[in-house]
């Protein structure tokens, strides 16, 4: 039953071994076909849609040409009949039955160009929905063809015009858009405008049998009215504004950009392609329409300053590709349960010889060292197994021995280790925040060692309406350098006590540690002594990082840098001073933020800190420093911490404060 059971399961490792390398040197072959074919089909289909979208640009050209020419054609058979208001309106009706696409034909006269028609004479010819043509006239107090667009827009420029969509109520009863073009008598004084009339919905049925043509080749035929399948049209003006689209609730009503998507990144590159259709350009570009993937292709109708564009959805050019895959897939699982059924034969056999070796090995596995092993009879890689396990049976013994011994050397050594990181933290303020009763100062600090204790060190009390605080950074890493930082804390604190002045501080403790320095080990420091009244800054800087000012924006304090204490006993310190502007926030860190290294041993560094306090002014101190932090641990991305960080924040109010 064991012999059975250990025997089969070998042969079902060994067999699901060779089965997962068949199936990933398959599925890495069908992987780059899918993608080959995935990316021809698709690339094929793109640009046959491309070419669709041209040519019925090119017809929706052609066909607002046309009208241009009409009106050149029409302008000349009005101003050979200017003789009488009559002979004008023959001329319209006659011309309008040369041009069936043209809903509607006007002249918009000069006011009393004909003295007997008054101020407003508008001769219109159009046809009802049976083809007559009729012919009518419009203008008057009521409609006041003066100020209306396609009136005034051409007699300023002096040339052709496509008006915006209206609803023309004294002319055609329905929605148009007009091409107006200055008419001039025979002598080329511009007398009135010419217009003629394009009916929007002819305009967006020349779109849908494009559309439908179009569907009907592709996926959408498999399954009629799918919209994840369907491929459609539509027409912008000039302002973004719907002039054609299969929802006719939109048209006029509704913008394009009306409709941008949510999501950030989807919403920038769907106002990015709006706004290269209305600055009238070409292209293609993979957009979230009505909340699907789609492909949108747009081109500039030139004669009016629009913009066509067509809608295809993304899976109707993927799915030929990913339809081809999937065939692909089963014809390599078929393929795999083949081999899975050989391979299953053939391992159980050769895995029989094993049984006896893995029984005693579970028995030395349970700690029997003594166990005898099986005799192999072969001379093969099962009997050099069974021999090396034998040799190191014979050595495990005295082996754990010595594990167990390290073991318990290395727990006593961290449970040492603990125990001075909790003395070490200790000596600094983690009480946040510190002065609750208070209003106008407000601190938050971080201190996170790169080893189990390290050298960074940080602190701040009030005396005497007078906040006093430090930062500093003791070279090297790990307990040496935690037993500097310890001895500087408390010498800083017991020196403050008598002295406020930050130079005189910072002076004493560099004798002192110069004095007793045979480690030859040194620290940077920065100590500053900031007037809660007045907001007023003492500070002295012993080779540390110059601390940031944050408020509008973000910029370095200007320190002089001076040497770390700990080198030179007789050195000079500076006492630098400065005023702060109310809601400032003081930033002190140590090298360990700008030095901080990622698995590409890129640096932090300066430039990318000032990018992430740049709008950092206004928050409070705690969110200044646990953004920083965050921006660091992002920036490292798991990489093995190389120095201390420390980073504290001081924003100073100037609100009322009592303590």
């Amino acid at each position: 039953m064991n012999k059975k059971s250990g025997s089969s399961s070998f042969a079902r490792r060994i067999t699901r071994r060779v089965i997962f390398t068949v199936f990933i040197t398959m599925t890495a072959v069908a992987a780059l076909i899918s993608f080959i074919l995935i990316k021809r089909i698709s690339n094929q289909v793109n640009a046959h849609h491309r070419d669709v979208m041209e040519i019925t640009n090119e017809e929706m050209d052609i066909w607002l040409s046309v009208v241009e020419v009409s009106a050149l054609n029409i302008e000349d058979e009005v101003k050979y009949n200017l003789a009488s208001p009559d002979r004008v309106l023959f001329a319209l009706s006659d011309e309008m039955r040369l041009s069936p696409y043209i809903l509607g034909a006007g002249v918009g006269f000069e006011p009393y160009y004909f003295p007997e028609k008054g101020k407003w004479f508008e001769p219109y010819a159009t046809r009802d929905s049976t083809g007559k043509i009729f012919t009518k006239e419009i203008g008057g107090p009521a409609h006041d063809y003066f100020n209306l667009e396609w009136y005034s827009v051409p007699m300023g420029i002096k040339e052709g015009y496509w008006t915006n969509p209206y609803k023309d109520e004294a002319g055609a009863g329905t929605m148009i858009c007009t091409y107006a073009l200055p008419l001039r008598d025979l002598k080329k004084n511009v007398i009135g405008v010419l217009g003629l009339d394009l009916d929007l919905d002819w305009l967006k049925k020349q779109l849908e049998e494009d559309d439908r043509l179009e569907n009907s080749r592709g996926v959408s035929k498999r399954r009629p009215g799918d919209p994840r399948f369907t491929i459609f049209s539509f027409i912008l003006g000039n302002n973004g504004e719907y002039i054609v689209h299969p929802d006719e609730s939109r048209i006029l009503t509704r913008t394009y950009f009306d409709f941008a998507p949510k999501d950030n990144d989807d919403k920038e590159d769907y106002l990015r392609a709006g706004n290269d259709m209305m600055a009238g350009k070409t292209g293609v570009a993979r957009l979230k329409i009505n909340d699907r993937r789609s492909f949108v292709f747009y081109g500039p109708l030139q004669s009016t300053g629009w913009s066509m564009g067509i809608v295809v959805p993304e899976i109707t050019i993927l799915l030929p590709g990913v339809m081809m895959g999937l065939v692909i897939l089963a014809m390599i699982a078929i393929g795999i349960l083949i081999t899975a059924a050989v391979c299953q034969v053939n391992v159980r056999r050769a895995a029989r010889p094993l049984v006896q070796l893995a029984e005693s090995a579970g028995e030395v596995a349970k700690g029997n060292f003594d166990t005898r092993l099986p005799d192999i009879p072969y001379h093969d890689e099962i009997r050099n197994l069974r021999d090396s396990f034998e040799n190191m049976q014979h050595s495990l013994a005295g082996y754990i021995d010595q594990v167990m011994s390290a073991t318990a050397q290395r727990a006593a050594i961290e449970r040492e280790l603990g125990v001075a990181r909790n003395i070490q933290m200790a000596l600094l303020p983690k009480t946040f925040p510190p002065f609750p009763e208070r209003t106008d100062i407000d601190i938050y600090a971080s201190l996170t060692p790169a080893k189990a204790v390290g050298g960074d060190l940080y602190d701040f009390f009030i005396k005497d309406e007078k906040l006093l605080f430090c930062i500093g950074d003791v070279s090297g890493k790990g307990v040496p350098a935690s037993m500097v930082m310890a001895g500087i804390s408390t010498q800083l604190r017991s020196i403050a006590h008598h002295h406020s002045e930050p130079d005189v501080i910072v002076s004493a403790l560099n004798e002192g540690f110069s004095l007793r320095n045979e480690s030859m080990m040194f620290s940077t420091l920065f100590v500053g002594m900031l007037d809660l009244a007045t907001g007023e800054l003492v500070y002295c800087n012993a080779g540390h990082n110059p601390p940031l000012l944050l408020c509008d924006g973000t910029k370095e304090l200007e320190v002089h840098p001076n040497l770390p204490i700990g080198i030179d006993a007789e050195w000079t310190f500076d006492l630098q001073r400065t005023h702060l502007v109310p809601g400032t926030t003081i930033l002190l860190y140590t090298d360990g933020l700008t030095e901080a290294e990622n698995s590409s041993q890129e640096l932090f560094g300066e430039e990318r800190l000032l990018e992430v306090t740049a709008g950092l002014g206004s928050k409070g101190a705690e969110e200044v420093v646990s953004t920083i932090t965050g921006a660091v641990h992002k920036f490292v991305a798991g990489a093995e911490q190389s120095d201390d960080l420390t980073i504290m924040a001081i924003k100073w109010q100037n609100s009322a404060s009592n303590s």
